[in-house]
């Protein structure tokens, strides 16, 4: 009893240790994502040529994602100007007029760094790990993972943009 408890300890500890090196950007080469998303319909490795991609996975039907949704529009419009940073948000809703609904203005004047995709199987999200939403991903140029972020950010707090003014060349 006492041995099968202090291996499931060990097996316990290796998970959460893998998680958390995931989260805070090892570089294995599962971490590249250019090759998954450009399976997404209309999004092109060169629209992000030379950019940081900060990479959203979002729902209509998620609450939390629906209250941050609009928070993020206008991060990308604030930090996307003066920094080589560009927003990915990849909708989960089956069609992307139902995401287009919640988005400011209903996505009509979305800033040119806020690209909106649909990955309305999940499949791309589910391929790079992503199944907690909202998901966040800061990808660097090269097209690997730095860090995630899991649930809703506070996009317009200071400290978050400070974060990303200082962090992306």
């Amino acid at each position: 009893m006492r041995k099968a408890l202090v291996v499931t300890g060990i097996a316990l500890f290796a998970i959460i240790l893998t998680v958390f090196v995931y989260q805070r950007g090892s570089s294995g080469p599962d971490r590249q994502v250019w090759s998954k998303l450009s399976k997404l319909p209309g999004v092109q490795r060169e629209q992000f040529e030379g950019h940081h991609v900060l990479l959203h996975f979002w729902a209509k039907w998620c609450e939390p994602c629906a209250e941050e949704i609009p928070g993020l529009v206008r991060f990308a419009e604030k930090v996307g100007t003066s920094k080589k940073l560009k927003v990915l948000a990849v909708s989960l809703d089956p069609k992307l007029e139902d995401s287009m609904e919640i988005l400011p203005e209903k996505g009509k004047r979305l800033p040119p760094q806020f690209v909106l995709a649909l990955d309305a199987d999940h499949s791309v999200a589910e391929s790079i790990g992503s199944w907690q939403y909202p998901e966040t991903y800061l990808v660097d140029p090269d097209g690997i993972i730095l860090e995630k972020w899991i649930g809703p950010q506070q996009w317009q707090k200071q400290e978050i943009v400070d974060y990303f003014l200082n962090r992306i060349p």
